[in-house]
């Protein structure tokens, strides 16, 4: 009985120990935070899911040697396409996000520039357009305004 008990009470505390130790620990975001409303982050998210479609539609024109198809869809993003206008994004949005975003869109117009001659150096502006993203994403965070 004494042998079940210590057994028990040595089996609770390795739980325990064992759950501590596999809890997933929460990072921290310490990205820089854009207060925005919840109109203007609504416009940058579909903004961004719309970059997501138009790099599947270059991937998928790649992947079937279509480089009309990969210059059109990479052309959808150029500068200007995306609206936005009068929503107040310039006030709200630092310097270095716009010249990041600004970045992104000359890099579409750059892959689409390049498919218009053929398949050689997409994939490395492709590549160049997808660290635009990825840096962006590490840099910042939306955060709506209460």
């Amino acid at each position: 009985m004494k042998t079940t008990k210590l057994a028990m009470g040595f089996g609770v505390a390795l739980m325990a120990a064992m759950m501590s130790v596999a809890s997933p620990a929460v990072a921290e975001d310490d990205r820089e935070a854009i207060a925005v409303s919840a109109a203007q982050r609504d416009f940058m998210m579909a903004e961004m899911r719309e970059f997501l479609v138009v790099v599947q539609d270059i991937v998928l024109g790649m992947a079937e040697g279509d480089m009309p198809a990969v210059a059109e869809a990479a052309h959808s993003m150029r500068m200007g396409q995306g609206g936005g206008q009068g929503m107040g994004m310039g006030r709200v949005l630092p310097l270095e996000f716009r010249q990041m975003a600004r970045g992104t869109h000359m890099a579409f117009e750059e892959l689409a520039q390049a498919a218009e001659f053929g398949a050689e150096g997409v994939l490395a502006d492709l590549g160049t357009l997808m660290s635009n993203c990825t840096g962006c994403h590490a840099t910042y965070k939306l955060v709506v305004n209460k």
